[in-house]
């Protein structure tokens, strides 16, 4: 992966975490438009969130990974 990619991918990483707290201190999360309220729809607010906070893990992990590689692979 080149390295802008790397970059990319620890911007979405964050993008998303920030995103996902908001959410949860606001109790409103987003997916495609729609917001779930976590007082009236509880299961889809916390699959919606799980959901955001696996994505934002394994864009972490991208671009931990190629980080790793850049600087300490010769």
């Amino acid at each position: 992966m080149p390295p802008v990619a790397g970059l990319m991918m620890g911007g979405f990483a964050a993008f998303i975490m920030v995103t996902l707290v908001r959410a949860l201190r606001d109790g409103v999360i987003f997916s495609d438009g729609i917001g779930y309220d976590i007082h009236q729809q509880p299961t889809k607010f916390a699959s919606t969130a799980a959901l955001h906070g696996t994505g934002a893990l394994l864009f972490a992990w991208l671009a931990a990974h190629d980080l790793y590689r850049l600087v300490l692979q010769p």
